[in-house]
């Protein structure tokens, strides 16, 4: 076996047994006992941690006792952490299983980080691939779903998944190494227990080389996943535009794919839409725009011919105060905004872009305000003689969609009146004219 795990290690990449520092996480089960002695018998370069989650009383105890001497035993730095497991799941209201695995890795990666180790390790063989794969199909899942376990995930690394419980079974038996039984194994009210214990042995009935054709189908699933993550890769470029943190989809483009409603779905998957608010965006496709769906961290909006989707704005509130301009230039920093400004007299030449704008100083009334538009908003357009038009007006002629609205800055005096609509136009009754004596010239920037 130790042979084996050289060259699957080799051959995955996984890390430099001559180079690299390898943090073990070993629970002192019979999986991550096999995982220590071959990584002691490789030469590799490691450390001992060992999470208490005490869950077992005196056995919990026990267990952390033995790997500390198992690190003392092999001469390896040995860290070790207790946690309260059961209160912290009974407040977060989350299964202890799923509580354990998020300490133990958060735990992990702060000793990883904290003591220049460049990978953790983790016991889990292919039985345990084998589990994931049916766990996830009972539940439900997509394709990614069905690739069973990675060898390697960012500095997450498993050198025996390689090998079956009986392979680790058998080497631990003839080698005679001591490990512990971890009572709550047997326990068939946790979900990976009951198909470890309950569907693997029924399936194994139907089909005793079970273990063998799982490695088969896992490897052809990962096959299949990768053109699929090629094809839509392939769409994607096709169907969608990103600008800043703005995503554009493209929803003419969308319904022509093979599948629409399942590439959707991965399109908006990465913004934390699920799979049932995917399919119910697809299915009121034909809505007129202006609908607007939330997920945990964006907000998509129904536009014309896109789905638009944002990062869920932090700042629609935020208001701004400018007191007044000293000096002829200077630059204003607000949280997400800076304000360029600059004092000319009349004979300037000036280049004029959306960023900009230039009014007649001694028309400017102090302080100045910037906030977003409300409902009944009005200005005096420049180019429009005079007339006055609602905001809400000015926005659907320029056609701005529902969140370039939300995001639109106005600037107003200390009278409220909007002097310009920030990045598209100015108000006619502070322009500039062939008797303005001083020029104020703005430019906002996002920062």
């Amino acid at each position: 076996m130790l042979s084996e795990f050289i060259t699957y290690i080799q051959e995955h990449e996984l890390f430099r047994l001559s180079r690299d520092r390898i943090l073990l996480a070993v629970s002192g089960g019979i999986d991550s006992i096999a995982l220590a002695q071959l990584c002691k018998k490789a030469g590799a370069k490691f450390g001992i941690a060992h999470c208490n989650f005490q869950l077992r009383g005196e056995e919990s105890d026990g267990d952390a006792a033995f790997v500390e001497q198992l690190a003392k035993d092999f001469d390896v730095p040995f860290y070790s952490i207790n946690f309260d497991t059961q209160k912290i799941a009974d407040e977060k209201k989350a299964s202890i299983q799923l509580i354990a695995r998020q300490l133990r890795y958060r735990w992990l990666e702060e000793i990883r980080q904290e003591n220049d180790y460049n990978y953790i390790a983790v016991a889990h063989h292919h039985n345990d691939s084998i589990e994931t794969l049916l766990m996830n199909l009972t539940v439900g899942c997509g394709i990614r779903g069905l690739h069973g376990i990675y060898p390697k995930k960012g500095y997450v690394i498993r050198p025996i998944l390689f090998a079956s419980k009986a392979d680790i079974t058998n080497y631990i038996q003839s080698k005679n190494f001591s490990y512990r039984e971890d009572s709550s194994n047997a326990n068939t009210k946790y979900r990976r227990n009951a198909v470890r214990h309950l569907v693997v042995p029924a399936l194994e009935d139907i089909n005793p080389e079970l273990t063998t054709t799982f490695h088969k189908n896992i490897e052809r699933f990962r096959a299949t996943e990768a053109l699929y993550n090629y094809a839509i890769e392939q769409l994607k470029a096709q169907y969608v535009e990103q600008i800043g943190d703005t995503i554009k989809i493209n929803i003419k483009g969308v319904e022509q794919t093979p599948s629409p409603q399942t590439f959707l779905y991965e399109l908006l998957t990465p913004y934390n839409f699920k799979a049932s608010k995917a399919e119910y965006i697809f299915r009121r496709r034909e809505e007129p725009p202006g609908s607007i769906y939330t997920s945990k961290t964006h907000r998509l909006l129904r536009d014309r011919q896109h789905w638009i989707v944002i990062p869920t704005p932090t700042n629609l509130n935020q208001q701004y105060t400018i007191e007044h301009f000293e000096g002829t230039n200077g630059q204003i920093a607000l949280e997400d905004y800076s304000i360029d400004w600059a004092i000319h007299q009349n004979h300037s030449d000036f280049k004029f872009d959306e960023a900009s704008a230039y009014f007649d100083l001694k028309t400017i009334q102090f302080p100045l305000h910037l906030r977003r538009w409300k409902a009944g908003d009005i200005f005096y357009p420049i180019g429009m003689n005079g007339k006055k038009k609602k905001i809400s007006k000015f926005f659907k002629d320029i056609k701005l969609n529902r969140f370039e609205k939300e995001a639109t800055w106005l600037l107003c005096n200390g009278q409220q009146e909007i002097l310009w609509v920030v990045q598209h136009r100015a108000d006619e009754r502070f322009k500039v004219s062939p008797n303005t004596e001083q020029i104020l010239e703005l430019k906002i920037q996002q920062r």
